[in-house]
């Protein structure tokens, strides 16, 4: 039987809307890392700057700028008020295969402005007294807040075959296999539809997750919807706001919908038969994923070679693997 597929055309920019929505950003560390346990709630939560801009000193004294764009990242004050640790969710729609350097960069950002904070701190105060806290900028007992992030893949495929480690990555010889423990490895906290429980999630995560799988599978897709037809067609209004930004549902998009609940299964429906595309070629997805990259990387003149260069644009897909 041929499937056939339901296209994902679902907005970078709108699953960050929705990973900003403080009780999803708790649900989606609950559900996925705490097996359901409700060790971050929203209230917990404060917003931080996504954006890093972060000096470092570099050789012969030069000051590098690093300059990082997170998707979502959130303080989180576990007790006594105190920011306990810092939650960083990443949206993925394609398979990254450089994605355990990216999130251990992403990390190592995060955990350098700290350094640099609390040196900061330090040397205003002028409390550092002897050479060891000279040489780092810290005192024995300072602390830095942990870093937790999730890579969350929502791409219509839901099989990820990218790279998971750091160790993934590398070609280690032959003749140093035995001492690999002495390469630091980086692990990637990968969240699909595949590596969770969806019956841990109590937002419309736990709705994503469960028809995501489906988006390849029309015929799954039209069988779920009949099994649970009371369900989609009175679904709670910020559940069915969640799952109609993943499913890319304009007209469900907003959450000023009159009443409490909305119909999400004629909604589906509407999307399989019409197999909307809202005009975007699959060619223009490319080049606006090749852009959103190379802004992440601060590579303004490859951009506008890019756009005007088609050559050079294949040879950038290839390079990054879109």
């Amino acid at each position: 039987m041929n499937k056939g597929n339901v296209k994902l055309e679902s907005k970078d920019d709108d699953i960050c809307q929705v990973l900003s929505d403080e009780e999803v950003f708790a649900d989606l560390f609950n559900g996925a890392l705490f097996n359901g346990l409700q060790v971050i709630r929203p209230e917990m939560l404060a917003q931080m700057n996504e954006k890093k801009y972060l000096n470092i000193t570099g050789k012969g004294q030069r000051r590098v700028i690093l300059k990082r764009i997170r998707d979502v990242q959130k303080y989180a004050a576990l007790r006594d008020g105190c920011l306990a640790v810092v939650l960083a969710a990443e949206g993925q729609r394609e398979i990254h295969f450089a994605m355990p350097v990216r999130s251990m960069l992403y990390d190592a950002v995060d955990y350098t402005a700290q350094v640099e904070q609390i040196t900061k701190a330090h040397r205003e105060q002028k409390d550092l007294k002897n050479s060891a806290e000279y040489l780092s900028g810290l005192k024995k007992s300072d602390r830095l807040l942990p870093v937790i992030t999730i890579v969350f893949y929502y791409g219509e495929e839901q099989r990820w075959y990218g790279p998971l480690s750091l160790h993934d990555m590398l070609e280690i010889p032959e003749e140093i296999q035995p001492f690999k423990k002495y390469i630091q490895d980086y692990k990637v906290n990968l969240v699909y539809s595949g590596s969770v429980d969806s019956r841990n999630f109590r937002t419309g995560l736990q709705d994503v997750f469960n028809l995501l799988p489906l988006m390849k599978d029309k015929e799954g897709m039209k069988a779920a919807l009949e099994e649970n037809k009371e369900y989609y067609s009175h679904m709670d209004k910020k559940r069915g706001w969640v799952l109609s930004k993943f499913l890319n549902i304009p007209e469900l998009k907003t959450e000023d919908q009159e009443g409490e609940v909305v119909d999400m299964c004629t909604a589906i429906e509407e999307m399989i038969r019409d197999g909307r595309d809202e005009g975007i070629t699959q060619g223009e997805r490319k080049v606006n994923r090749l852009i959103q990259i190379l802004l992440e990387e601060s590579k303004q003149d490859e951009i506008t070679r890019a756009v005007y260069d088609q050559h050079y644009q294949k040879k950038l897909f290839e390079k990054y693997g879109i």
